[in-house]
C-alpha cells in the first residue's frame, strides 16, 4: 500500500524547556517525560493526558517526538568502538498484552477486538461464545499506541490510528492480518468515527485535524482543521449524516458539529469543564451525552439539533474522570466508568448505570481497585445477547489488561478474560553473584496497575530461570534492592499509595509486603544498609518523601520530607554505608541532589548543579564509589551527561557530555576497582574512565531499547543491562 502524506502539523520542544512544559500545559496535566522507552510510551496518549498529581512518574509524548528524531540521528552517527566491552548476548522474554486503550465489536461475526496502549500497538481478537482470546496481531515497528479504532464488520476490516507516527492501519479480521497502512504527518490519532452507509472513516488528532479516509480506496480524501481545538479527544456520529469531535483534555471543552458530507463545521459548544473521550449518542438523534473530566463527575446531556446542554447528572466525590462510555440504545441505558486518575489520583474504578429516559443514575458496579480504566480508554463494546438482554465488555489499562465481561440488566460480572502476562520494562536489577542470579523487575511504561512480574536469569549459562508473579494489583514494579547476606530482595511497587514487596531468594517467593502512608507513592529510587539493617525509598513526589523500612521485622519506622520544591521528584539514588550518607537524585532543571544522614535519618544538604546551565537536568540513573569518594549521576538531558560529585565536600567535581545523540541515561554501573563506569542509554552502552572522566568508547544495542536497568558482576568482568521494552530484553556484557 503507497504511503500518503498531508499537510504538515508541526511543534517541537527543546530538552531545556521540557519542564515549562510539564508545570504550564494546564490545570492538572502533565505531559512528563520520564525515564522509560526510547520511542516512548508515552508514548501514548496515555501520557498525553496523564495527570501531574503529585507524581511525574508517567511520560513520554515529548518523549516520544524527540526521541524519535534523535534515535534516527543516533543511527547515522559513528560509534567509537570499545575495545574488551562486546555484547555476549541477549534474551527476550515475553511480550505483554498491556494498557487496552480501544474496543471494537463484530457482532456480525460474534468477535471484539482490544487494541493496546503499547510500543509497537497490539491487537486482541476474543471470541464472544466462549469468551476466549482466539489471536493477537502485533504491528509493525513505529505502529504504536492504537488510541483510535473503528470496525467495519460487512466488509470484514477495522481501521486503527496511532498516536505516535501518524499512521491508519487497516486489518482483515477474518485472519487477523495487517493489510496496509496510510501514513499521515498530522497524525497523533486520538479518536475516530466510521460512517460505514457512506464508507468513510474520520481521524481527529491532538492538534484538531479530522482526517477523512475513504475506506473503498483506503486513501486520505479530505482534511478538516478545528478552531481553538489542539487536544481533540472524544467523538460519535448520528445516522442524520453528522459526526461530532471534542476537545479539551488539556482544559475547558469544545464540541464541534460537522457536516460529514462537506467536511465541514457546522456548530461549536464551548463548555467550561475538559471532555472525556467517549460521548454517546442516542438512537434518535435527539441528545448526545458527554462525560467530563472532573472530580466529581458529571455526564453533560447536549440537545444535537442547536447544540446547546440540556441537562447535567452529577456524581459523587471522588467518581471522577469518566471514560469507556456505552450506550444500549434499545433498553434505554448508557454506561460510564470511573476512577481514571485525570483530576484526582486513580480511585477504585466503578460502572455507573444511567436511565435516559429520567437522566438518573439507576445501579453502581465496582470493580477491583486494581482494574484501572483509564479515563482516556474507550475500550467498553457492547453485544446482544441471543437469549435477550445485553452483555457488554471493558478493556482495563493495567499490565497485563483484563477484560470484564458484565450483565447489563443485572450490573453483575459474567467473567474476567485475562491477556497475556509480559516481561517488560525493565526498570530496575539487583545481582547475587554468590548465589548466580541476577533478577530485572518489570515495570509498566504507563505505570497504571498492574501484576508485578520478576524474571530471574542464572549467570552461569545466561539463561532464563523463571519469573514471579505478584498478585493483581501488586505492580507495576518501579525499584528493587538486595541483601544477599540474608537472602533476600525488595521491590518498590507504584501504587496509590505505594507497597513494599519481600522475596526471599532461596525459592523465589514472595513472603511479606507492607503498605506505605497514602502521600507515599511511587518509591521509584531505593538503597539499602544491610549493615544496619535499613532501605530507603525515595518516591517520585511533590513533595519528595525518603521512607525508612527496618529489614528485620519489615516495617515503616519512618519518614522525611526533603526540604525545597527543587528537590522533588526522586529519580535515582546511591548510598555510602561506611560514612552514613544516602544521596537523592531529583527530576528537576537543573538536576539537584539532596543529602540524607543515616544516624539521625535527618536531610543535611543539597546540590544544585551546575547553575541550570543546559545538561545537567533530571537525574534518573545513579553509582557510588565510596571508596574512591565520588558519586556519579547520569541526566536526562540529550546528550545526556554524566556528572561526577565529590562526597568529602558534597561539590559537583566535574562534568561529561557522551558523544552519543541519544535521550539521556538511564542506567549506570560501576567497575571501580578497574577504574570504570557503564552507562545505558537509548542504543547505548558507554563505558567511561572515571579518573579523568573520559568517555572511552560505546557498544551499541538496538536502537530502540531504552536501557533503563544495570547489574555488574565485576568479579565475572560481566554486566547486563535491561530495556524498558515491551517485551522485555537483558543483555550481557562482556567489560
Amino acid at each position: 500500500m503507497a504511503e500518503s502524506e498531508l499537510g504538515e502539523h508541526c511543534f517541537s520542544f527543546t530538552n531545556k524547556n521540557e519542564n515549562e512544559v510539564n508545570r504550564n500545559i494546564g490545570s492538572g496535566i502533565s505531559l512528563c517525560l520520564h525515564r522509560p522507552e526510547p520511542i516512548p510510551k508515552m508514548s501514548q496518549i496515555s501520557k498525553l493526558g496523564h495527570i501531574r498529581l503529585k507524581t511525574r512518574r508517567t511520560n513520554l509524548v515529548l518523549q516520544a517526538i524527540l526521541t524519535i528524531s534523535i534515535v534516527s540521528l543516533s543511527s547515522l552517527l559513528a560509534v567509537t568502538p570499545v575495545g574488551g566491552q562486546t555484547i555476549t548476548g541477549s534474551l527476550t522474554f515475553q511480550r505483554g498484552e498491556d494498557n487496552a486503550i480501544t474496543g471494537l465489536i463484530d457482532n456480525l461475526h460474534g468477535f471484539a477486538y482490544f487494541a493496546t496502549d503499547t510500543l509497537p500497538g497490539i491487537i486482541m481478537k476474543v471470541r464472544l461464545s466462549d469468551f476466549t482470546k482466539v489471536g493477537s496481531l502485533v504491528l509493525n515497528p513505529g505502529e504504536n499506541f492504537l488510541s483510535a479504532g473503528v470496525i467495519d464488520p460487512a466488509n470484514g476490516f477495522a481501521y486503527f490510528g496511532t498516536f505516535v507516527g501518524g499512521h491508519i492501519v487497516k486489518v482483515r479480521l477474518s485472519d487477523l492480518t495487517r493489510v496496509g497502512s496510510i501514513s499521515v504527518r498530522s497524525g497523533l490519532f486520538t479518536t475516530a468515527i466510521i460512517d460505514t452507509v457512506n464508507g468513510f472513516a474520520y481521524f481527529g488528532t491532538v492538534f484538531g485535524v479530522v482526517v477523512k479516509v475513504d475506506l473503498s480506496s483506503f486513501t486520505v480524501a479530505g482534511t478538516l482543521a478545528l478552531p481553538n481545538s489542539f487536544g481533540l479527544f472524544g467523538s460519535a456520529i448520528d445516522t442524520s449524516g453528522f459526526g461530532y469531535f471534542s476537545s479539551g483534555v488539556f482544559g475547558p471543552g469544545t464540541i464541534y458539529k460537522i457536516k460529514l458530507s462537506t467536511l465541514t463545521l457546522a456548530n461549536t459548544l464551548a463548555l467550561p469543564e475538559p471532555l472525556g473521550a467517549t460521548p454517546l449518542i442516542d438512537g434518535n438523534n435527539i441528545f448526545s451525552y458527554w462525560p467530563t473530566l472532573t472530580n466529581p463527575g458529571s455526564i453533560l446531556r447536549v440537545r444535537d439539533s442547536d447544540l446547546t446542554v440540556n441537562a447535567t447528572l452529577s456524581l459523587d466525590s471522588g467518581e471522577a474522570d469518566l471514560n469507556s462510555g456505552i450506550i444500549d440504545r434499545a433498553e434505554g441505558f448508557a454506561y460510564f466508568a470511573t476512577g481514571g486518575g485525570s483530576s484526582t489520583f486513580p480511585t477504585t474504578p466503578e460502572i455507573i448505570k444511567v436511565n435516559l429516559a429520567n437522566f438518573k443514575r439507576a445501579a453502581t458496579l465496582t470493580l477491583q481497585p486494581y482494574e484501572s480504566l483509564l479515563f482516556l480508554s474507550a475500550a467498553g463494546v457492547i453485544q446482544p445477547e441471543a437469549q435477550g438482554g445485553t452483555v457488554a465488555y471493558f478493556g482495563t489499562y493495567t499490565s497485563p489488561s483484563y477484560i470484564i465481561k458484565i450483565k447489563l440488566s443485572s450490573m453483575n460480572r459474567l467473567g474476567t478474560l485475562t491477556l497475556q502476562q509480559g516481561e517488560e520494562a525493565f526498570s530496575s536489577s539487583v545481582i547475587d553473584t554468590g548465589a548466580g542470579y541476577v533478577y530485572f523487575a518489570s515495570d509498566n511504561v504507563a505505570q497504571i496497575s498492574g501484576t508485578g512480574a520478576i524474571t530471574r536469569i542464572r549467570t552461569s549459562d545466561f539463561s532464563n530461570a523463571g519469573t514471579l508473579l505478584l498478585n493483581p494489583g501488586e505492580g507495576p514494579i518501579c525499584s528493587a534492592v538486595i541483601d544477599t547476606a540474608h537472602g533476600f530482595a525488595y521491590f518498590g511497587i507504584a501504587t496509590f499509595p505505594a507497597k513494599i514487596v519481600k522475596v526471599r531468594l532461596s525459592d523465589f517467593s514472595p513472603v511479606g509486603i507492607i503498605g506505605l502512608n497514602p502521600a507515599e507513592y511511587s518509591p521509584c529510587a531505593s538503597v539499602i544498609d544491610t549493615v544496619n539493617g535499613f532501605v530507603y525509598f525515595g518516591t517520585n513526589t511533590f513533595p519528595s518523601n525518603v521512607v525508612k523500612i527496618r529489614l528485620s521485622d519489615f516495617t515503616r519506622v519512618g519518614a522525611i520530607q526533603l526540604s525545597s520544591p527543587a528537590e522533588d521528584f526522586v529519580l535515582s539514588a546511591v548510598i555510602d554505608v561506611n560514612a552514613g550518607y544516602a544521596y537523592f537524585g531529583t527530576d528537576q532543571f537543573p538536576g539537584v541532589i539532596s543529602k540524607v544522614r543515616l544516624s539521625d535519618f535527618t536531610e543535611v544538604g543539597s546540590l544544585t548543579l551546575n547553575g541550570g546551565n543546559f545538561g545537567e537536568d533530571e537525574l534518573a540513573a545513579a553509582a557510588i564509589d565510596p571508596a574512591g569518594g565520588f558519586a556519579y549521576f547520569g541526566t536526562l538531558d540529550s546528550p545526556p551527561v554524566v556528572v561526577k560529585v565529590r562526597l568529602s565536600d558534597f561539590t559537583e567535581n566535574q562534568s561529561l557530555t557522551l558523544n552519543e545523540q541519544s535521550f539521556g541515561i538511564r542506567s549506570a554501573v560501576l567497575d571501580a576497582s578497574h577504574g570504570f563506569g557503564y552507562f545505558g542509554t537509548p542504543g547505548f552502552i558507554v563505558k567511561v574512565q572515571l579518573s579523568n572522566l573520559i568517555e572511552v568508547g560505546a557498544t551499541t544495542t538496538n536502537s530502540s531499547d531504552s536501557l533503563s536497568s544495570a547489574s555488574i558482576d565485576i568479579a565475572a568482568s560481566t554486566a547486563y543491562f535491561g530495556s524498558f521494552s515491551n517485551p522485555g530484553t537483558v543483555y550481557k556484557v562482556s567489560l
